[in-house]
């Protein structure tokens, strides 16, 4: 349920346009007396704890567009989630207000921008849903969408594209329904035989999603995977430098973010997994070295429930230097370490807050170590030394979580 009264004071304290505000307040008190939206407004929020981000979408019928679209979003996070929440098949015009936007929706909208007397905008539509979708029978392994979906199954071709490929029912009808840009769809004939098949691709199809059948054999040349999975959708995903190329943060924060670095976790099971779990503690984004597994990798995709596609993920070919730009930014970058004095319970902190986890098996290095603001441990029982990566961040994420909860001023 939306509180839109705190929705009009969100957006009236991250200063969004005053006449976007006085339309929708206006437009609010029209529903409160009547209990209908004139116009129709659609509301988006993003924020787990707190509201972090709006999305207005005001109905717009000239240009041929559906919406004209006014975002607000405080990190990085809060804008993914806003525009995976974008409908399919609408055309929105993008009203440009922050740099660091208009470079993201790109991401997850495919269009063009556009200059008009009103200003800048960006219009487009969520990509996979283009106006003429497909929903065809491939015959042939050397059909355009098997060759290219075959592609996607490399890593030279996921980073060259932009792209990945997610497998089975699972993963993929989770991807639909958070709104992940799907470029296509392939699926056998095992899959439609069932009920809940045939109904998650009759949704597909209304969501305009390009939908293929392919017969077993087909699937299994696309897929190394055993057994040959039913369904498989090719999904759009960036994959950013952290760092512009004058070593300035390429990442938009707020002064509450809680950033995930996780420096060369080599077991991509164990990535996916750590992914998972900073996708539930709520982090606006995880930094990942280049030297490990990458977040791409099929068992990543699949240990990850989605986390893949719906986090903000970054790269950085230096975690020491991204440290120090974090840093030298205000953030509060502490490392995890069993050799640390501190626990995770009475370390100082500040906001905002960055973790460090080093590799499965040899931890942080010393460069990391000596990088960051502090070092912390999580106190445990005689009998073991460590944890698994991805269990060593749930439990350091959370503690800071719960932390910054109890830090947060009284409302008034």
């Amino acid at each position: 349920m939306i509180n839109y009264d705190e929705v009009i004071a969100f957006l009236e304290k991250e200063n969004m346009d005053t006449d976007v505000v006085a339309r929708f307040k206006q437009a609010y008190q029209t529903f409160c007396e009547t209990g209908k939206w004139q116009p129709a407004y659609e509301v988006r929020v993003a924020g787990w704890q707190q509201l972090d981000g709006v999305m207005l979408l005001e109905p717009e019928r000239m240009l041929e567009n559906d919406y004209q679209v006014h975002i607000i979003a405080t990190n990085e996070r809060s804008l993914r989630e806003l525009l995976l929440a974008f409908p399919r098949r609408q055309i929105g015009l993008f009203h440009l207000t922050e740099k660091w936007i208009e470079g993201r929706i790109p991401d997850v909208i495919d269009g063009d921008s556009v200059r008009t007397n009103a200003g800048s905008f960006y219009r487009g539509v969520k990509r996979g849903s283009r106006t003429k979708a497909e929903q065809r029978t491939i015959l042939k392994r050397k059909d355009a969408i098997v060759s290219y979906s075959r592609k996607l199954t490399s890593l030279k071709g996921k980073i060259e594209h932009s792209q990945f490929i997610a497998e089975g029912s699972l993963v993929v009808e989770r991807a639909v329904a958070d709104g992940f840009p799907i470029e296509s769809l392939l699926y056998t004939p095992e899959f439609v035989a069932t009920i809940d098949g045939k109904a998650f691709l009759k949704r597909a199809v209304e969501e305009n999603l390009s939908v293929y059948q392919v017969s077993t054999g087909i699937m299994g040349s696309i897929t190394t995977t055993r057994p040959v999975p039913a369904i498989i959708a090719s999904i759009h995903l960036s994959y950013p430098n952290f760092l512009s190329a004058s070593g300035h943060l390429n990442f938009h924060f707020g002064s509450r973010c809680l950033l995930l670095i996780a420096e060369d976790i080599g077991n991509p099971d164990n990535l996916g997994m750590t992914l998972r779990t900073a996708d539930a503690a709520g982090v606006s984004a995880v930094l990942l070295s280049e030297t490990a597994a990458h977040p791409f990798h099929k068992n990543c995709i699949r240990a990850s429930r989605g986390a893949v596609g719906r986090l903000p993920l970054f790269q950085t070919p230096s975690i020491t230097e991204a440290i120090a730009a974090l840093r030298s930014s205000g953030w509060c970058v502490l490392g995890a370490t069993a050799s640390a004095e501190n626990d995770i319970f009475t370390a100082e902190i500040s906001h905002p807050i960055a973790i460090v986890v080093g590799n499965e098996n040899t931890g942080l290095s010393a460069e990391a170590r000596e990088s960051c603001t502090a070092l912390v441990r999580i106190p445990m029982a005689s009998g073991q030394s460590s944890l698994n990566v991805a269990v060593a961040a749930g439990v350091l994420l959370y503690a800071f979580v719960q932390r910054t909860e109890f830090d947060k001023p009284p409302k008034m």
